[in-house]
């Protein structure tokens, strides 16, 4: 009888040691500084054909989307992070929360569950909640992505895609079809693709390159760089930097107060800017119209090229190689004369008071 209830009063102690474990683990993270805690979901295989359209949205975390590879099922892969520091109200969310998958006709849907309401969104989207991420293996079709924060990824993706979102990063490699991407706050970086690219960008970096396609860029401010483009580029931004390298389609703009500079550049280039300065470095034939409020354009034509100018502004200075007559007056003036080589190409440059610099 001793012997039982030694044994039972050990067996108390344990418990109650195991119980009091657990409340501190627990209490870990529903405190406001608990240590970040990760829950991977069982791999979801799911029913998807090419031609469907494959609709992702999301609050806070990161998609992924892999191409399938051949003889494989479509697969998610889901997880949920509650973070350090989490809020007050981000356990019970992250305890709540899971994703669906649903299909309805050839739309197919994957989203996180746990977001019923507008301020469901609000709350969710503040840095301190919880995130929801996927990983996506499917054939490649038709693709939306819809996030406010977090990092999207598409590799090898060979369909059209459309992505938004609010603050992060976008990454496409080696994908084809129209690639559409708008974000407010973060980096976009496009690499390898084949087929148009469309981006739409407040403030933040953007990089396109090596792409067999039309790209066109809207920014507010930031900074852009685009090279290796077999297609034409237009460019619309109100301030920020753009480089360009080796463009063979040709180019189109509208500047506010930014920076635009470029190289190799090939094909008609047609635009404007306001106060903001261009520097372009052509590739052969000239074919180039700009006009100018303030903003100082510096046009430089291929060596041996004897490119037609037509240099005109109202208030600013005109700079040009000395075989070209300038007049020596204040106020209204007007060049045309060829520079020195074989006649080839148009060079035209418009300006109310910004300097035109020829080299």
């Amino acid at each position: 009888m001793k012997k039982i209830r030694s044994d039972r009063r050990r067996i108390r102690a344990i418990t109650l040691m195991i119980a009091t474990c657990a409340c501190l683990v627990s209490g870990a993270f529903t405190s406001a500084a608990h240590a970040a805690k990760e829950v991977k979901f069982k791999e979801f295989p799911f029913e998807i054909v090419k031609g469907d359209r494959l609709v992702i949205n999301g609050v806070r975390g990161s998609v992924k989307l892999i191409a399938l590879a051949s003889g494989k099922a479509p697969v998610v892969r889901a997880r949920k992070v509650l973070p350090d520091g989490a809020k007050s109200t981000a356990p019970a969310r992250f305890e709540a929360m899971s994703f669906a998958v649903r299909k309805e006709g050839t739309v197919v849907t994957i989203e996180p569950k746990g977001y019923e309401s507008r301020q469901d969104f609000i709350e969710g989207s503040q840095v301190g909640q919880p995130d929801m991420s996927f990983e996506i293996e499917a054939p490649s079709t038709s693709a939306e992505i819809h996030y406010h924060s977090g990092v999207v990824i598409a590799t090898g993706w060979k369909d059209s895609i459309g992505i938004s979102l609010v603050d992060g990063r976008i990454t496409s490699t080696d994908g084809e079809g129209a690639l559409r991407a708008s974000i407010t706050r973060g980096e976009v970086k496009i690499e390898k693709h084949k087929g148009s690219v469309a981006i739409e960008n407040h403030g933040g970096k953007v990089t396109v390159g090596n792409v067999a396609g039309d790209v066109r860029v809207h920014s507010f401010a930031g900074e852009t760089s685009i090279a290796n483009i077999e297609g034409r580029v237009d460019f619309r931004a109100k301030a920020g930097i753009l480089n360009l390298n080796k463009i063979d389609g040709g180019v189109g703009f509208d500047n506010g107060r930014g920076t635009l500079n470029g190289q190799a550049l090939e094909g008609p280039i047609r635009g404007s800017t306001d106060d903001g300065s261009v520097n372009f470095q052509l590739a052969g034939e000239p074919d180039l119209v700009i006009d100018t409020e303030d903003g100082t354009v510096t046009v430089k034509a291929p060596g041996g090229t004897g490119a037609l100018l037509k240099l005109s502004t109202d208030e600013g200075a005109i700079v040009a190689p000395d075989s070209v007559r300038v007049p020596k007056v204040s106020g209204a003036k007007n060049v045309v004369a060829r520079l020195d080589g074989a006649p080839k190409g148009t060079i035209v440059v418009r300006s109310k008071r910004g300097t035109i610099r020829i080299r």
